[in-house]
């Protein structure tokens, strides 16, 4: 767990930079990677940094978290999730840092990711202003639960469609479902563009190929799941669609 007090660097939003920075943004001015792999990640960072948006970010001792939007992926195999979680630990007395990130196709499941990794739940939602807004306390609730699970669900499959109908979905598995529930859970996240918000919904099946036949099919409501009350949380975890550049489409 990466210790609580911050460190002596400048605090950097969210919406503070034209130009994503990675080394400024996860504080790694001064350091080098550790090895060569962390080394390649680290300059297709720096080489595409116009391609990144930084959404949320922590920083915690020798640990620095962050939320990124990675608006190149419209432009990689169709369904890529362009939601990074990254995570940076640095060497003080070797001044490296090792570095390590993750595709995710929810904010909340990037946020999971980064709970897991030792940042704090509520350290890493959006600030105001730099997303779309929740449409409802459904969605705010379900957000604030997948965000503080770390452990709970093991991620399937998913896919992003970043074109009209704005939808991103993830299949997991619910490794604390009751036997005689259903363990496969589909979360969908539908976006409204022109009201600049989104909704988040849980779906509850069987097994993987009822919850893939479902979504191929979508002849029926999607199956509710049984909860016991979770209390919302405030989270603004959905990323605006931005302003589309020439070039392939989706």
């Amino acid at each position: 767990m990466p210790p609580d007090s911050d460190t002596t660097w400048p605090d950097e939003g969210p919406t503070c930079e034209p130009q994503f920075d990675f080394d400024r943004s996860l504080r790694t001015n001064g350091f080098e990677p550790a090895d060569e792999a962390e080394g390649h990640l680290h300059d297709h960072f720096l080489v595409n940094g116009s391609d990144f948006r930084l959404l949320a970010a922590h920083h915690g001792g020798d640990h620095s978290f962050a939320v990124l939007h990675d608006r190149a992926a419209t432009w990689d195999v169709p369904g890529t999730a362009d939601l990074l979680a990254v995570h940076v630990v640095r060497d003080r007395t070797r001044r490296t840092f090792r570095l390590n990130a993750q595709r995710m196709p929810l904010v909340s499941l990037a946020q999971q990711w980064l709970v897991a990794r030792g940042c704090p739940s509520q350290a890493i939602v959006l600030p105001p202003g730099s997303a779309s807004e929740p449409a409802d306390e459904a969605t705010t609730t379900l957000e604030a639960h997948l965000r503080s699970s770390p452990g709970r669900y093991t991620l399937i499959d998913h896919y992003t469609h970043d074109s009209e109908p704005f939808e991103s979905w993830a299949l997991m598995r619910d490794a604390r479902a009751e036997p005689a529930t259903a363990p496969f859970r589909l979360f969908i996240e539908a976006a409204d563009i022109q009201a600049g918000t989104y909704t988040l919904r849980e779906g509850a099946f069987g097994t993987e190929g009822a919850a893939r036949e479902w979504l191929d099919e979508r002849n029926d409501p999607l199956p509710a799941p049984l909860h016991t009350a979770r209390p919302p949380t405030a989270s603004r975890p959905a990323v605006t669609a931005l302003p589309r550049m020439p070039g392939p489409r989706r």
